[in-house]
């Protein structure tokens, strides 16, 4: 039987993949990739890719989730997903499972993949560039430097996380913005901090700035962080 793959497609540039991802997503028979269910349609950030390499000629399934706190359906949607994977891999298929991003890092995959090791079945991970990774690319600017300390905070509700996650370290990657962005915003411009921000990083519809007072009147959207050095 075949070893499951999953693998990383990186933050949204399809030629931002690993060569060893590109290879097995072309040797294998069946893809399985994450999706968004938002006001009752189905979105997937990465079937983009899939299909700028060509891989559209695959049998692709897609799993979706709905974005909510509430995970029972999220749990349900990955057993669904982990059975038809089993049920896949008995019949002899070769299997990927793809996910935006860095496949440890906020990854759906990793949901999965603590099913599959229950079930024992064998898997190997592929790893990705990540977001914040490229943001910083982006922008030009080195995420650390020689003993600079590095943290990451997801969905920040309030300034005093950010203040005081500060007296430990130098350069702070807030992802999953959007939750808590109108409670924080006001708070950030009046902070003399360096700002990158990022969203939709490697599509067409990317946007950074350095100048968050352009963000007054913007909508943030799921796939944006913000990089805040002292």
């Amino acid at each position: 039987m075949h070893t499951i793959h999953g693998i990383a497609l990186g933050p949204g540039d399809p030629e931002l993949l690993t060569l060893k991802a590109l290879r097995i997503l072309k040797e294998v028979d069946l893809i399985f990739y994450p999706g968004s269910i938002t006001k009752n349609q189905k979105k997937s950030f990465v079937y983009p890719i899939l299909q700028y390499h060509g891989l559209e000629n695959k049998e692709l399934t897609g799993f979706f989730l709905k974005m909510s706190n509430d995970r029972k359906e999220a749990s349900d949607t990955y057993a669904i997903t982990v059975k038809n994977i089993e049920e896949a891999y008995h019949l002899g298929k070769k299997i990927a499972i793809v996910c935006e991003g860095d496949i440890s890092l906020y990854a759906s995959f990793s949901y999965l993949l603590k099913q599959l090791q229950d079930l024992k079945l064998p898997v190997s991970l592929v790893p990705g560039i990540n977001s914040f990774s490229l943001g910083a690319s982006q922008h030009q600017m080195p995420l650390s430097l020689l003993n600079d300390k590095v943290a990451i905070l997801p969905r920040v509700k309030n300034i005093e996380e950010i203040t005081q996650c500060f007296q430990e370290f130098d350069t702070i990657v807030l992802m999953k913005i959007r939750s808590g962005w109108d409670t924080f915003y006001i708070d950030l411009v009046q902070k003399n901090w360096k700002y990158y921000y990022c969203e939709r990083l490697g599509t067409n519809e990317e946007y950074i700035t350095t100048d968050l007072s352009t963000l007054a009147n913007r909508e943030i959207p799921y796939f944006s962080l913000l990089i805040i050095k002292k």
